[in-house]
């Protein structure tokens, strides 16, 4: 059975993921694994915390767990087997740790800060896109679920050289279980058009999309930015599928990430290469 991980902290719009998680384990038939990290804060974890504090902290955790997993249930009628985990450590280092035993479809996550900007740009949901080898949904706040009708891939030269970092059989079960149309969408600068066209020859890129048959669109701009702000202003999607590299967590330069995260209202998955 698929799984699906959804780190929460009991933020509002980390409860708004979990609700955005839960009914993506309806429509997929998963199973959903709720996971809360107790993290010591940095001036406590330099004294020791009395065994009374201590457990009063895990109690508020797991009925606060309890209470998350009782509204769950009841929003997919029980008909998604939902599950709570806490432990105590490094929440970074944790979620990493448990994503590993469950091998995760998809790992949900909401903003931590006050919006998808500051949480991608110096949170632990940073640290996630950063890190974790697994599909990652950050759900912007007030985001609602929809079936996965429509996604869009925002790819740049490189990633199309590649074949775009994806496994086709990912993007075949997204098709499989959503009916889920693909477009591609390449931001150029002036003059890249030619370079594009010739790069969607080779096999790996060929490879990547056999058997999901995407739309390709070229939107020529000279900010990434504001192309695919744009692109999804004028193209309704349910989902924006971005590549994170090493050097940075999209393929964007910061400053574009930040923008496109400000303004984006849809669910934005990372895809590790």
């Amino acid at each position: 059975m698929r799984t699906i991980v959804a780190p929460v902290n009991f933020s509002p719009n980390s409860s708004n993921a979990a609700r955005y998680a839960a009914d993506l384990a309806l429509a997929a038939q998963a199973e959903l694994h709720l996971y809360y990290v107790l993290e010591l804060p940095v001036s406590v974890a330099e004294f020791p915390v009395n065994d009374y504090v201590f457990n009063e902290m895990q109690e508020a955790g797991a009925e606060s767990l309890k209470q998350l997993w009782e509204e769950l249930i009841k929003r997919t009628d029980a008909k998604v087997n939902i599950f709570t985990h806490l432990e105590v450590g490094s929440v970074e280092y944790k979620i990493e740790e448990f994503c590993q035993q469950k091998k995760p479809f998809v790992v949900v996550m909401g903003a931590s800060g006050s919006s998808l900007e500051r949480a991608l740009t110096g949170s632990n949901l940073a640290a996630a896109i950063h890190h974790l080898p697994y599909p990652l949904i950050v759900v912007p706040e007030k985001a609602v679920f929809r079936q996965i009708r429509k996604v869009v891939l925002a790819c740049d030269l490189s990633d199309m050289a590649a074949g775009i970092p994806v496994k086709p059989s990912f993007l075949g079960e997204l098709k499989e279980i959503f009916n889920t149309t693909f477009e591609v969408v390449n931001i150029n600068s002036r003059g890249q058009q030619a370079n594009t066209n010739s790069i969607m020859e080779v096999e790996a890129w060929k490879e990547c999309v056999r058997g999901i048959f995407p739309e390709v669109h070229f939107v020529q701009t000279d900010k990434v930015e504001d192309g695919i702000s744009k692109y999804l202003e004028e193209h309704p999607v349910d989902l924006l599928i971005v590549f994170p590299k090493k050097h940075n967590f999209f393929e964007f330069h910061k400053s574009h990430a930040k923008k496109i995260a400000r303004t984006s209202t849809v669910p934005i998955m990372s895809i590790h290469a």
